[in-house]
């Protein structure tokens, strides 16, 4: 892929990881730039610690821009979003105009309108697309992946995933109540913010028939966005249960896969994936050493050397489909009914 300029809209922490991750990987003749509204949040270090002795723009280089117009008239080969979700959609469409590359932070917005028109701009246009689920990226999950694939453990039968967060401890530099993971009119709730896990489930398993959820805010501190979820997604012959909830001192995150041949558990705590079968055969896998940044950093260095048209259109379909099982549960949440799940296409 042919960049030349590449700009940014948004620089809080997952907006930082990129750039940071971006300068190692292109070459210094590359223009970064930005476009800032804020500009509140400080230089932060990967662990997103605040490093108050670097200044960002000087520490990056960045040309920065205060009106989107002058943003994108600099014709960015590749925009990067990383702001609110309620906001990417502007950014999106106006990116699509400029015929810029994209790469999003999940999710795509907080709802499907325009996401057909959009798909189809991108297509024909042939624009670099990527929608930021960077787990798939996890060697042990691949595997997962494969193993589902190759039938080693038969035909699924159940599986749960859980996903236990704290959102009180996410960025220690600035206020959780301010974040928009607790904002209903920022794209909030847990169940948009912690999509990535119900990526997987479309990734492993492919678009469930319906879905039932309940939840809501049942934490102690009063927000307007749900804070837990528990869903149970329906598909022919696999029922999948998912836990989530942000107001969790007790983290965890964590699947379990029970086929009619065997299973699949993984932690991600100690990072590791067990195996079974039916033969009282057990493989474990560890990745001791995996980190975040390094999922960032492998997604990146793809999207940088190795894109395809067909990656695009992938990573477009888990972006609207994930969505599509997303509007479904808050869907489900309110009428406190099973519903349907219509793909996004």
């Amino acid at each position: 892929m042919d960049i030349k300029k590449i700009l940014f809209i948004g620089l809080g922490g997952a907006g930082q990881r990129h750039l940071r991750i971006l300068k190692k990987l292109l070459p210094d003749s590359v223009v970064f730039s930005a476009y800032r509204h804020t500009s509140k949040t400080p230089f932060l270090r990967s662990d997103f610690t605040v490093d108050e002795t670097k200044n960002l723009v000087d520490e990056y280089g960045l040309k920065v821009f205060n009106d989107l117009e002058g943003a994108f008239n600099s014709k960015p080969s590749i925009t990067v979003i990383s702001t609110p979700t309620a906001y990417h959609k502007e950014f999106l469409m106006l990116a699509v105009k400029a015929n810029s590359g994209i790469i999003i932070e999940k999710p795509w917005a907080e709802n499907l309108n325009g996401f057909k028109d959009f798909k189809s701009e991108v297509i024909k246009r042939k624009l670099p697309f990527l929608i930021s689920f960077q787990r798939r990226y996890n060697p042990l999950i691949t595997l997962t992946k494969r193993i589902i694939e190759n039938k080693e453990i038969g035909t699924p039968m159940t599986a749960s995933f859980t996903i236990f967060s704290d959102v009180e401890s996410w960025h220690s530099y600035e206020n959780w109540r301010e974040l928009y993971a607790v904002k209903k009119e920022l794209g909030g709730g847990v169940l948009l913010t912690e999509i990535h896990e119900i990526d997987l489930i479309y990734w492993f398993f492919g678009l469930p028939q319906t879905i039932y959820c309940v939840g809501g805010n049942r934490g102690s501190v009063k927000l307007d966005v749900e804070d837990t979820a528990q869903l149970i997604l329906e598909y022919d012959n696999l029922s999948v249960s998912v836990s989530m909830c942000f107001v969790n001192k007790n983290k965890a995150r964590n699947f379990n896969i029970i086929g009619d041949n065997g299973s699949i558990e993984w932690n991600e705590t100690e990072n590791n994936l067990k195996v079974y079968n039916n033969n009282r055969k057990t493989d474990i896998y560890l990745e001791k050493d995996l980190t975040n940044d390094k999922l960032f950093f492998d997604q990146a260095y793809k999207f940088i050397n190795n894109w395809t048209l067909e990656d695009s259109k992938n990573s477009l379909e888990s972006a609207g489909n994930s969505l599509a099982i997303v509007i479904a549960a808050k869907k489900s949440l309110l009428s406190g009914q099973v519903e349907i799940i219509k793909d996004s296409f």
